[in-house]
């Protein structure tokens, strides 16, 4: 992976940062989580399918919280790869370059069932073939939310669910911001917990089997899903 702008400085324990519990059950009436989509796509903008892509943080992200951002990209890279997508080699051009932005409210102010935190994805075309910056026109813009995350609960932990919503989005416009349920028990919010986790042990394996007593000087996080709110019973 190639993250621009230090993402990586800081590696948390990144397993667990992803250690969700099962799938849940089967039943038709489980319950479901809603998900806020807000996209927006230029005029003939055709789905990213078989094309390369390269992530670029937000500069606001990167000091924002840098130890979030190896498990935010592995779960987007794997939604992404969902889609038909390929994070484009070192050294070579991509397709498109993919800027990631993500935040929850944090003022005291705003009551904890109405906290927003939420993950954007936004695309621009690369015809001069730059490695590190786009160089064409904005293609698509994909904003997905998830409210009443729980006070102290990570970033990461609503990653699973809402990079599988946004791919879902890419090159299309849905004119006003809509509302989605999603399963509780979705397969494809597991796809991509399945898949980052794979991803971030392979990556870094000396942080598989890590504790967080083994790693002290690293914040302990808590497992995905329970910083979510509870998904609302259908």
């Amino acid at each position: 992976m190639n993250l621009h702008g230090s993402l990586w400085r800081v590696l948390p324990p990144l397993v667990l940062a992803l250690g969700l519990g099962g799938a849940g059950c089967s039943n038709p009436f489980i319950p479901k989580y809603k998900v806020l989509v807000d996209s927006i796509a230029a005029p003939g903008a055709t789905k990213p399918n078989g094309q390369s892509y390269r992530l670029v943080a937000k500069r606001t992200m990167v000091n924002q919280a840098p130890v979030q951002l190896p498990v935010i990209a592995a779960c987007v890279n794997a939604a992404l790869a969902g889609q038909g997508m390929f994070e484009a080699p070192p050294n070579v051009p991509s397709d498109l370059m993919i800027e990631i932005g993500f935040g929850s409210e944090s003022s005291a102010r705003v009551d904890a069932v109405a906290r927003e935190t939420f993950l954007q994805l936004s695309a621009r075309s690369n015809p001069e073939k730059s490695l590190d910056r786009a160089t064409g026109p904005e293609l698509w813009d994909v904003r997905v939310a998830v409210l009443g995350l729980s006070p102290g609960s990570p970033l990461e932990s609503a990653m699973p669910l809402l990079s599988s919503v946004a791919v879902n989005y890419l090159a299309s416009d849905t004119q006003l911001e809509t509302q989605v349920e999603i399963p509780h028990n979705s397969p494809t919010i597991s796809a991509v917990r399945d898949s980052a986790i794979k991803t971030l042990q392979e990556k870094y394996p000396a942080n598989a089997g890590k504790s967080e007593a083994a790693a002290p000087p690293l914040p302990p996080v808590p497992p995905v899903p329970p910083g979510l709110p509870p998904p609302t019973p259908k």
